[in-house]
């Protein structure tokens, strides 16, 4: 179909693939590299110096992109249907809900990070199937030698799904990365419930509520129990696969939907913790369900389609948010500080600066080198000292890399005990 582009964003340790598949109008489809190149504007507000006026010539021809990534964690095994059937119905409906999204948000699908660990975990659903007398093997790891904290890699970049991530991310200056769990019942989508991390642009704050609150009002309204936000995570640490989005000006999210045993139906029983009526959660997940695959599909599907289509409605406001989150993250410099972070050249551990230097960079972030001796805010440091300046695009990821973070001992305990510092 001239909706639909495939194409290979790396390999993982293993050689196998990870793709993307891009589906939109025809029309945006063929001028994919033209969008790209405005996001790329837009993501970084120097190359049209900082100009609103330019920015206001180059949004209303920008196509918002809403990226969606399933099954980081291998035994989540919904999303990849979701996502093949939700990029299937993008391409052959023509109803109007789905023309709009079609023709206002260019879809990016990644239906399978942990690649290597989906074959593993499709084995050994397969050989409990073939042999339910005997004693499956366990999926020790998923990945090379990691399991569920392949998504706690955010920031280190230890891993090949986490480089591919980053690099197609910085390719390609999606609006909203989207990422797909199964935990807790039914659907919850994500906004935490703090403390929220300190670095983060505040409107990024606001957008991840206003884009949860629409979810869970469609869902509601059609009579779907137990969709609901804020009482599951925090917002704090930047690991997380999904600060691609975050930690570069975009809107990072995710859903937690009720997993279940692979592909079968059975009865289930939701914890007591979870049918508790309270505040985020009035329309609570019912005690106990017949529970299957197709309920996970059509959860996730149903949720990211409200979610898609509240973009495609409200295009204008998402790229004019992205803007201006990379335009304050350049004067953050000027207004909020800090000037810059310097890496003295002169450090006793030259292979460890160069490290950080290194990952620094990995994540988008501009770092330079002097080349002579230099006198700064009073005190001298010799060439080859690393400076990393705050007005650049990317100056809140590094300045929560190299910040001294601090939790206070009043907030509740974090999500995930995470020290970055």
């Amino acid at each position: 179909s001239p909706r639909v582009k495939v194409f290979s964003i790396g390999k993982t340790e293993e050689d196998r693939e990870m793709i993307a598949v891009a589906v939109s109008s025809e029309t945006n489809i063929a001028k994919l590299e033209e969008n790209r190149v405005r996001l790329n504007k837009l993501g970084d507000p120097r190359t049209i110096n900082l100009n609103d006026e330019e920015a206001e010539k180059i949004i209303p021809d920008t196509v918002p992109i809403y990226y969606i990534t399933g099954t980081i964690h291998s035994p989540e095994t919904g999303s990849p249907t979701a996502l093949m059937e939700l990029a299937y119905r993008l391409v052959v409906d023509d109803s109007a809900y789905i023309k709009a999204i079609r023709d206002n948000v260019i879809t990016l699908i990644t239906p399978v990070v942990e690649v290597d660990g989906r074959d593993r975990a499709v084995d050994i659903y397969n050989y409990r199937k073939a042999n339910p007398d005997k004693a499956a093997p366990n999926l020790v790891y998923w990945g090379k030698y990691v399991a569920h904290d392949n998504n706690r890699d955010g920031m280190g970049m230890a891993l090949a799904l986490s480089r591919n991530m980053m690099s197609a991310f910085l390719e390609y200056h999606p609006t909203v990365l989207h990422d797909l769990h199964e935990s807790v019942p039914f659907l919850y989508t994500s906004t935490g419930m703090g403390p929220y991390n300190a670095w983060l642009d505040p409107i990024v704050v606001n957008e991840w509520q206003k884009m949860a609150y629409v979810e869970i009002e469609e869902m509601t309204k059609r009579g779907v129990p137990g969709v609901w936000t804020h009482g599951f995570y925090d917002g704090w640490a930047p690991n997380y696969m999904f600060y691609v989005a975050n930690g570069h000006n975009s809107i990072g999210r995710f859903y937690e939907t009720f997993g279940g045993s692979g592909a079968d139906t059975r009865e289930r029983t939701v914890p007591p913790t979870q049918t508790t009526r309270t505040w985020f959660r009035p329309n609570p997940p019912l005690p106990r369900v017949k529970w299957s695959i197709r309920n996970n599909i059509n959860m996730q599907q149903s949720a990211i389609l409200f979610a898609m289509n509240y973009t495609a409605t409200n295009r204008k406001q998402f790229l004019e948010n992205f803007y201006l989150k990379s335009k304050r993250s350049i004067e953050k410099a000027a207004k909020e500080g800090p000037t810059a972070w310097i890496i003295p050249g002169d450090d006793p551990r030259p292979a460890e600066a160069a490290e950080v230097a290194n990952l620094m960079r990995m994540q988008g972030v501009e770092v330079h080198r002097l080349n002579q001796e230099s006198e700064i805010a009073k005190a001298k440091y010799p060439a080859g000292s690393y400076v990393i300046r705050m007005d650049q695009p990317y100056s809140r990821m590094a300045d929560m890399l190299l910040d001294t973070q601090f939790y206070s001992a009043n907030d509740t305990s974090p999500y995930d005990d995470t020290g970055w510092s």
